[in-house]
């Protein structure tokens, strides 16, 4: 005992506190180990999923057509060698420009870029085909030679083989033609077709041998979205005496395109598709591309438009050719990605904060739990003279070590959990600001507790004389928040600035004012039940209550961190359930039903051939309006054509199909000779032209002129405008346009066919068999038919990046909140135990037995379970809708407009009795803990 006593005397002070201190010391260690272990591995981790979501946008982006093209036309002939017919070898033209293309971009573009297609389209040539049944009536015949590197992948052939990329020059040059073509022209595999053009010396004429019938082959990447000619046969009715003009699109391949160009026919227009494979760390690419991106024409113009001898003009391998142009749909995608990523970070933000909060709370709890255990060493030494500096070293000088040991052993357990090669990497910075938040409670609640207190000025005591500290600081904690939600609603989501330090902010104030006014009306609460409670016959609830009342504002911060936790939870499962409901509605727009299948032109859907399939026709055209009172014009106003009676068959809810049917009738051909059609118009019609009926210009349709006059009968209401059978062939239309909808089945007849329409077919069926909804997807609008699945849709928003980010975030972040909520209840209970110690070695003095005592202390304890379960679901159910303006979730569902606000009802109710049994757990094991405590020494606790 005396060697251990000379060890204990020999240490220093700083030492014996140290060991003093140990088990709180321990717990500030496990707050910031956990700290900095979120610094290094949370960024990152976030940083992957916005990695992930950037390339799955290009990956679909370029599935629909490609993000970079190229494109120029050859001059004519070779002036740089000479004599005519001396052209470079298309293939080899093509191939040395791609590669001069990808050169030309800078170093972070270069090494993502590659020539997916490349391409020659020739202007229509006229063509003479054999007089057959199939073209009787046919004036003139009008074809599109195109070579496309990579056509023999996307087509079937079903009679003859590809065109040969080499024929002898005895041979006729050869070429493919679709099925419905071939059918137009009563062409066959072997068959000849002529072409004939003019030259620089006059006309000159190629036959051509049909090598081979296709039919097209949908692969998935976008193919045929820009090359629908190439399988649809256009007629052109022509007024008498003319006949009816065909145009088509053939296919040939580098030898056709070179007998071309050695025949005159030497200007034909060139294309390179480029396609971008993303490196792993996407997002950190995608901001250095800004700059190659901006830059790559002059760069484009600097490689291939110097000519020789120092003249200016742009050469395509030794061919003279015009200045080229590229179209980039890159830029805008990433921009649109950035606004994404940015609004999933203010989202995102909210949750970390509350964390860092929750985890803060623990900490300062510690803090006090540590320095009431100190207190009466504190106040001796202060008595004997020691200045309250020496006594803040004196208690901030032992933790500093062990606080900096687990900041490195968090900081290293986060490396290692922290994934590689992503876009964000670990923020050392914010390890060195939480390890200092927490070591820096220390020395301020000791500065606090051991300092002589100030005398207030005069003017500060009248002021807490007349309002009280605590209302001032009330009604600084109300104004604070009033401000900022007003600011953040007037804001609204423009402008996401990534973590938003309003938007993390603000709902933490909303939440103190939440705990301050619990505070005022929950001991009210408590104290109106003991009241009525006194003259009872039991005395332990009026005991506990009593008890619980008093010690209300003590518990004010285990009271906040529950709050805030269960809040910060609640508001979570608002979100993702938000995102989830949001995304089936954004999925019902982009498909319009179990599925649709979409075409450029308009083009009448067939029958379904599917069981169980309802099709719904829709047809979108561009019309020119003349206002009938005003003669106001509306030029290239869309006019949509529905099948109502189809649509309500199929869909019965539909809002959409009910005012069309409500308001259809037949046309009516008037004594001027046009046609009557009733049709309802958006808002924006009548704000641009509020009165008359509106006549449509004039057009011929096979033998005679049509004049079509719309007469609107109801205006689109916004449900009507959010019918999702609108969603996939209005989803190009501005929000606010002008729009014409007409139900009547005989509307397309009397309407004029355009290629740059879009027709629609809704299909209605059986959303779990895919296969089925494709194949009919296909049927009803031929193999062109781009086909959209709502299953598809929800499953891409589901596995997103960045939606599977936020869910993520606020998941973990809610399960470490409840750890460390929990972890500073049990501190908190710790720093009020004293005192229910007191109570119950009284009370058992008087014959309280044990289960009595358990029951006490979970009298005393359940009210701060009830108030903050309240309190958390009122707050986690309020601040979304308080804040709504500011959370622009669409962009992860689409849509017409913002998804409504949805709560998880199970989840919130999940949590809140999670949260009541966690606290009756923590009184269960309090009770256990003071069984083991002798009655001796609970006496003496309350002599003390």
């Amino acid at each position: 005992m005396r060697r251990g006593t000379g060890a204990r005397a020999g240490l220093s002070p700083a030492h014996r506190e140290a060991r003093g201190d140990l088990p709180m010391l321990v717990v500030l260690a496990v707050l910031v180990a956990a700290l900095t272990a979120l610094s290094a591995c949370a960024p990152p981790l976030i940083g992957r999923q916005q990695d992930r979501a950037l390339r799955q946008r290009i990956a679909a982006a370029q599935t629909q057509g490609p993000l970079l093209t190229v494109g120029t036309r050859l001059q004519g002939l070779n002036t740089a060698l000479g004599p005519a017919n001396s052209h470079e070898p298309i293939g080899a033209v093509l191939s040395e420009v791609g590669d001069q293309l990808v050169g030309a971009a800078a170093a972070p573009l270069r090494g993502s870029l590659a020539v997916a297609r490349t391409g020659a389209d020739f202007a229509p040539v006229r063509t003479s085909v054999p007089s057959t049944p199939a073209t009787a009536g046919v004036d003139s015949v009008v074809t599109g030679l195109t070579y496309l590197s990579d056509a023999g992948p996307h087509v079937r052939m079903v009679a003859g083989a590809f065109p040969a990329a080499h024929t002898a020059k005895r041979q006729d040059p050869q070429l493919a033609l679709s099925h419905d073509a071939a059918a137009r022209l009563g062409l066959s595999a072997g068959g000849r077709i002529g072409v004939s053009f003019s030259t620089g010396n006059g006309e000159a004429s190629m036959d051509f041998t049909v090598s081979g019938i296709f039919e097209p082959r949908q692969t998935g990447d976008g193919f045929w979205n820009s090359r629908p000619l190439l399988d649809t046969p256009l007629t052109y009715p022509q007024p008498p005496p003319l006949g009816i003009q065909v145009y088509v699109h053939a296919l040939i391949s580098t030898d056709g395109v070179d007998r071309l160009m050695a025949a005159g026919l030497d200007t034909p227009q060139l294309s390179w598709q480029l396609s971008v494979a993303p490196a792993r760390a996407a997002v950190a690419q995608s901001r250095s591309l800004a700059g190659p991106l901006a830059g790559y024409g002059a760069a484009m113009t600097a490689v291939l438009c110097q000519g020789p001898g120092g003249t200016v003009g742009c050469q395509a391998d030794q061919e003279a050719a015009d200045r080229f142009s590229w179209t980039d749909g890159l830029t805008p995608l990433l921009v649109a990605f950035g606004r994404e990523r940015l609004q999933a970070e203010a989202v995102q933000s909210f949750a970390l904060v509350a964390l860092v909060c929750v985890v803060l709370a623990a900490a300062f709890t510690a803090v006090r739990v540590l320095l009431r255990r100190r207190d009466g060493a504190l106040r001796l030494q202060r008595s004997r003279g020691a200045s309250p500096l020496r006594l803040v070293l004196l208690r901030s000088a032992p933790a500093l070590p062990v606080l900096l040991c687990a900041a490195g052993a968090g900081w290293l357990l986060g490396l290692r959990s922290a994934p590689t090669g992503g876009s964000v990497g670990p923020r050392p910075l914010w390890a060195v600001a939480a390890t200092a938040a927490v070591w820096a409670l220390l020395p301020l609640l000791t500065w606090v507790q051991t300092r002589e207190p100030r005398r207030p000025r005069r003017s500060v005591r009248a002021v807490r004389h007349r309002f009280g500290g605590r209302a001032v600081l009330e009604a600084t904690a109300l104004l604070l928040a009033a401000a900022g939600v007003v600011a953040l609603r007037g804001r609204g989501a423009s402008a996401p600035q990534g973590v938003d330090p309003q938007l993390s902010a603000v709902p933490l104030v909303v939440a103190v004012v939440a705990v301050l006014a619990l505070l005022r009306i929950y001991p009210l609460v408590l104290r109106l039940l003991a009241a009525r409670l006194r003259r009872g016959p039991g005395v332990l609830a009026f005991l506990g209550l009593a008890k619980a009342g008093r010690e209300a504002t003590a518990t004010g911060l285990a009271l906040f961190v529950l709050v805030l936790t269960l809040g910060t939870a609640v508001f979570g499962g608002m979100v993702s359930r938000t995102v989830s409901d949001g995304a089936a509605a954004g999925a019902g727009w982009y498909a319009g039903a179990d599925a649709v299948a979409l075409s450029s032109g308009n083009s009448a859907p067939v029958p379904g051939v599917a069981r169980g399939v309802k099709v719904v026709g829709e047809q979108l055209r561009a019309v020119g309006l003349t206002a009938d009172r005003d003669g106001a014009a509306l030029p290239d106003t869309p006019l949509l054509t529905v099948d109502a009676r189809a649509l309500v068959a199929a869909d019965p809810g539909s809002p959409l199909g009910r005012a069309l049917l409500a308001a259809s009738a037949a046309p009516v051909r008037r004594a001027d000779g046009s046609v009557e059609l009733p049709v309802l118009v958006s808002p924006a019609v009548l704000a641009a032209e509020p009165a008359g009926d509106f006549v449509s210009e004039p057009f011929s349709n096979a033998d005679h002129l049509h004049r079509v006059r719309y007469r609107p009968v109801g205006t689109l209401t916004a449900a009507e405008l959010d019918d999702p059978a609108l969603g996939p062939i209005t989803d190009q239309l501005a929000p606010g346009s002008r729009l014409l909808v007409t139900g009547s089945a005989a509307a397309p007849a009397l309407l004029q066919p355009q290629v740059a329409g879009r027709s629609a077919a809704l299909l209605y069926g059986d959303g779990d068999d895919p296969a089925a909804l494709r194949t009919e997807g296909a049927a009803v609008l031929g193999p062109l038919g781009t086909v959209r699945l709502r299953s598809d849709r929800l499953a891409a928003v589901r596995a997103d990046g960045l939606v599977g980010g936020i869910q993520r975030v606020y998941a973990v972040s809610t399960g470490l909140a409840v750890c460390f909520g929990l972890l500073a209840v049990l501190l908190e209970l710790v720093l009020t135990a004293e005192e229910r110690g007191r109570t119950a070695s009284f009370l058992r003095t008087l014959g309280l037995g044990g289960r009595a005592a358990g029951l006490l202390q979970l009298t005393q304890l359940l009210p701060l379970a009830a108030a903050a379960a309240a309190g958390g679901a009122i707050l986690g159910l309020v601040e979304p809708r308080l804040l709504a303006p500011a959370l622009n979730l669409r962009q992860f569902t689409g849509g017409p407009g913002q998804p409504a606000l949805h709560t998880d009802y199970r989840l919130t109710g999940a949590l809140v009795l999670g949260l009541v049994l966690l606290v009756v757990a923590a009184a269960a094991v309090e009770t256990a803990v003071s069984r083991y405590r002798r009655l001796g020494e609970l006496l003496r606790l309350g002599d003390a």
